[in-house]
């Protein structure tokens, strides 16, 4: 058989995998925590919450469950110069649920929201499985913005995150896109650990970044729930509870 010119690049595109499916970040213009998964400087990797974590070579599995209630988008992203996801995911809908497999040597994140063109500017799972150690470090992250509430788990025991639906709170977000989105004023800034978040981020604060510098979890297995019916990490310090028919915020002791 002659292949012609016009049928070789069309015979290549069925053969190739969709390169474009995952994109690509720069880690000078990430937004990420201090400390956290992508922090950009070398920083020492945070303490396992739940048992001791062996280096491994293996692959990281990150199974994502939609608890929303309602159709979700998810975006995938590796920095440039690491490895790509095993399974080539493709970003758009997120029905019930999907599992992304990523080969040592990946840093990157996963981001989940309402609205495809802001998505990757929300609320997002970032994770990285890399030099020094292999060891996979994985956190939730609002601190770019918040779209919708997340968790993630780590050896049957939620680590990281916050289950809080912050929009359904009376305190407004200071710069709200649409989605809606509420974008972090505290992005670009250097906090120290334990200083007060925004004020509309406030009850996520220590559970899931919010300001770049709150923790992780190290195992080669994570399993992450979008909702607020999601199961909430014990550091989550804060809770709502109906009062008058409004949301309010109560305290409640550290567990």
């Amino acid at each position: 058989m002659h292949l012609t010119n016009t049928l070789v690049p069309f015979l290549l595109t069925l053969a190739s995998p969709a390169l474009a499916a995952e994109g690509v970040i720069s880690k000078d213009g990430l937004g990420t925590a201090i400390g956290g998964a992508l922090d950009p400087t070398v920083t020492p990797a945070p303490k396992p919450a739940v048992g001791a974590a062996p280096a491994v070579a293996g692959p990281l599995t990150i199974a994502v469950t939609n608890s929303f209630g309602a159709g979700l988008s998810i975006s995938f992203q590796h920095d440039s110069g690491s490895s790509s996801a095993i399974n080539n995911p493709t970003p758009g809908p997120l029905g019930g649920a999907t599992t992304i497999i990523y080969p040592s040597g990946w840093a990157g994140r996963i981001a989940v929201g309402k609205v495809m063109s802001v998505i990757n500017s929300g609320s997002k799972i970032e994770g990285s499985f890399s030099l020094p150690t292999y060891q996979p470090n994985i956190d939730v992250s609002y601190v770019d913005g918040y779209t919708i509430p997340i968790t993630c788990s780590c050896g049957g025991s939620v680590v990281t995150g916050c289950n809080h639906p912050l929009f359904a709170d009376p305190i407004t977000c200071a710069n709200e896109g649409p989605g809606p989105i509420c974008y972090n004023p505290l992005c670009a800034s250097d906090q120290a650990e334990g200083t007060a978040a925004a004020p509309f981020f406030e009850p996520c604060r220590g559970a899931a970044y919010t300001y770049p510098n709150d923790s992780g979890c190290n195992v080669d297995y994570v399993s992450c729930c979008v909702g607020s019916t999601c199961p909430a990490p014990a550091k989550q310090h804060g809770k709502r509870s109906l009062v008058g028919g409004h949301r309010q915020r109560e305290a409640v002791d550290a567990v």
